[in-house]
């Protein structure tokens, strides 16, 4: 795990130092035109894209003993090209009825959603299935290489031509784009034998499907629920605001699915693996194992963002962005909730029974948006902040409600009394620091802060993990 986190924490302060100088480089207006087009993205590909890749996660390790993978994924890549005209013929015409406000021209919006929706699917398939069948060093080199070569080109395209959204978005696809030629070869040159071609039946599309539609309908109205406030807001309270709101709400998210991936990464690879054959009590094992590894330490990092929240801001932003602080506290807790949702989501994917996804989705998404309605007028963003955390946190009550009768669920309640004990500290030992140095200080003084508060924070994850990593190794050592 130790070469997991070293290639993740090196990733996130890429992605970091991007987001730096992106409000560093860009207005806030400017940001939100940025957080306007990644919604749009994420749109289709939460909807279409997400539930057909979570099939394929399912199923890569036993598609790759009998030497399938490459034929399948052909058929992946179709429906990409098909997806990817959906994406750019429906954005169009969505935004020449005036539903949406994207504030650029029809010409960059098929541009920028079709490139992206394209780049970093590839990107996203090819990278990380290599972490999936165990090749973790070019995985980690080509996700580096992915953040490192959009930031450089980002910037050399901003300088060069204006500080705006879309030179912004078209150098981070330059980075997605090369990683990804270079993670397609690596990766099919991994793979077992190809199988002699064999025409697809309609089992095999009806097993796709009925994995497949509960989870893009899921996942659809958890866009609506985490990304559609972007909309809300970029009408009512105009694009500074948003953007201002987005930038300290990103934080958080950053953040906390920073030390989701570093687990998932470590983690899901080996709970596909355990999940493949069927048996439900090894399900149950496998699933109690990865929530017991995640939930702790997810309360512990959750409280981290929260009373480190000042000095994240001051350090991540850029100057004009100082005030989005506020917003980080409604950003941990609702990004709590919603990773919290995730894991015990991975119940029904257990079970091949991705229905149970739907009622928190159906009921959180029209929640989520009911309250912004009510609270933005009154409260402003800080209304939006709520709404979300509210919503986030039905979401994952339901989420549980939903999974709970599937198998047994044994899960390590002493570590995760650790965990609350440990966070409660790092809040009173933000308040100490912050009493002790004067909050107007430079930078060095929020650097020491910060610091101060990492390390309390590795020693207390190093606590929680120990015994969890030190039983991974004694398992390993044993297989081979």
């Amino acid at each position: 795990m130790l070469l997991i986190a070293l290639g993740r924490s090196a990733q996130f302060f890429l992605l970091f130092a991007t987001l730096k100088v992106a409000t560093t480089l860009l207005s806030p207006a400017e940001m939100a035109r940025v957080f306007l087009v990644s919604s749009i993205v994420a749109f289709y590909a939460m909807l279409l894209l997400n539930p057909v890749g979570m099939f394929m996660n399912r199923r890569l390790h036993a598609w790759n003993v009998t030497g399938k993978v490459q034929r399948y994924y052909s058929y992946f890549w179709l429906y990409l090209l098909v997806v990817c005209g959906i994406a750019v013929v429906s954005s169009s015409l969505v935004a020449d009825a005036g539903w949406i406000g994207i504030h650029t021209s029809k010409d960059w919006l098929v541009l920028l959603v079709g490139g992206s929706l394209l780049f970093s699917t590839v990107n996203q398939v090819v990278i990380p299935g290599l972490n999936m069948l165990g090749h973790r060093g070019w995985f980690i080199a080509l996700t580096l290489a992915t953040a490192a070569i959009g930031l450089a080109a980002a910037v050399l395209l901003v300088n060069e031509f204006t500080a705006s959204a879309e030179p912004w978005i078209c150098g981070l696809l330059i980075g997605q784009l090369v990683a990804a030629v270079v993670g397609w070869k690596v990766f099919f040159g991994k793979l077992t034998v190809k199988d002699s071609p064999q025409k697809q039946t309609k089992a095999h599309v009806e097993v796709l499907f009925g994995f497949a539609w509960p989870i893009s309908i899921a996942v659809g109205l958890g866009w609506i629920q985490s990304q559609g406030y972007r909309f809300m807001m970029e009408s009512t309270l105009g694009l500074t605001e948003l953007g201002l709101f987005a930038a300290g709400y990103g934080i958080s998210a950053g953040i906390i699915s920073a030390f989701e991936s570093v687990f998932a990464t470590y983690f899901q690879p080996m709970f596909y693996k355990k999940i493949s054959n069927g048996d439900v009590n090894e399900q149950g094992g496998a699933w109690s194992e990865y929530a017991g590894a995640i939930f702790p330490s997810l309360i512990l990092i959750g409280l981290l963002v929260i009373a480190a929240a000042p000095e994240f801001t001051r350090v991540m932003l850029g100057p004009e962005f100082q005030s989005s602080s506020q917003f980080i506290v409604w950003g941990a807790i609702a990004e709590l909730a919603r990773v919290a949702s995730g894991v015990y989501g991975m119940v029904a994917h257990a079970r091949m029974k991705t229905s149970l996804l739907l009622l928190p989705g159906l009921i959180g998404a029209p929640l989520a948006i009911f309250l912004i309605w009510w609270l933005m007028p009154v409260l402003g963003s800080t209304g939006v902040g709520i709404a979300l955390v509210l919503s986030s946190t039905t979401s994952f009550i339901l989420t549980i409600v939903s999974t709970r009768n599937e198998f047994e669920v044994k899960l390590p309640h002493k570590t995760f009394a650790m965990g609350l004990i440990m966070g409660c500290g790092l809040l009173m030992l933000a308040e100490i620091v912050h009493w002790q140095t004067s909050e107007n200080a430079g930078l060095l003084a929020t650097m020491i802060r910060l610091s101060i508060l990492g390390c309390a924070f590795l020693s207390f994850q190093y606590v929680l993990l120990r015994p969890l990593l030190y039983g991974h190794r004694i398992h390993e050592e044993s297989s081979k």
